[in-house]
């Protein structure tokens, strides 16, 4: 009994969705502000998405297919228990029906509506500072150099392709006997260096004022 009048419910509801669910489907959609105006469907592609109004859902086409299919049982039931005048509004309720269930069948899947994702950025490369081994390396090759033009060449080639800390840096002005080499050094690998607030360090490397004052210069350039 509560399912025959749920039904009967449903059966002199739907003729007036019906007419509200026409007028909406002739009223042209607006689009979303800063989208353009959906085309329109095209009959010969089922999969393309219709224009739709109002709020928009999810749905399982299996459920709700199996839903409006004991919703048309319980209907046909009803109808058994009308007089002719009922079974006319029937008739109309069930070709309402028959047309939701047409467009559940029709909908295109979400797949197919919905934008693909946007690609994810490719990482962001990771800076390292010098390995110890390739620092060796480096310290092993200027060493082989007799004249400091020649020792700055190849710290200079070196700096090229890596990255350093202050306390590395001050490792390499060990390899330079003159206050003017080493503030060669310091001027080439600025650029390179990866915790430039640990710089005052480097202050340890020279010892009188002036040289410190140069050296303050070379770190304060941007």
């Amino acid at each position: 009994m509560k399912a025959l009048i749920t039904s009967l419910a449903l059966l002199f509801a739907l003729p007036s969705l019906d007419a509200h669910a026409q007028a909406e489907m002739r009223r042209p959609p607006s689009p979303p502000p800063g989208q353009q105006m959906p085309q329109p469907h095209h009959p010969h592609q089922p999969n393309y998405p219709p224009q739709h109004t109002g709020s928009q859902v999810v749905v399982d086409r299996r459920e709700l297919n199996e839903r409006l299919d004991r919703l048309e049982k319980l209907l046909k039931e009803a109808e058994q228990r009308m007089n002719r005048q009922e079974r006319n509004k029937f008739r109309n309720a069930k070709e309402t029906l028959n047309s939701v269930q047409d467009l559940v069948n029709r909908a295109p899947l979400l797949a197919t509506v919905l934008p693909p994702p946007a690609p994810m950025p490719p990482p962001q490369p990771v800076v390292r500072p010098i390995s110890d081994s390739e620092l060796r390396r480096i310290h092993s090759s200027i060493s082989l150099q007799t004249f400091a033009e020649d020792k700055m060449r190849v710290l200079v080639s070196a700096a090229q392709h890596h990255y350093f800390l202050v306390s590395q840096v001050g490792q390499l002005l060990g390899n330079f006997q003159f206050t003017q080499d080493k503030l060669a050094v310091v001027r080439e690998l600025k650029p390179y260096i990866l915790d430039p607030q640990n710089s005052h360090t480097l202050y340890s490397h020279f010892t009188f004022s002036s040289d410190k004052k140069r050296l303050d210069d070379i770190l304060s350039q941007r």
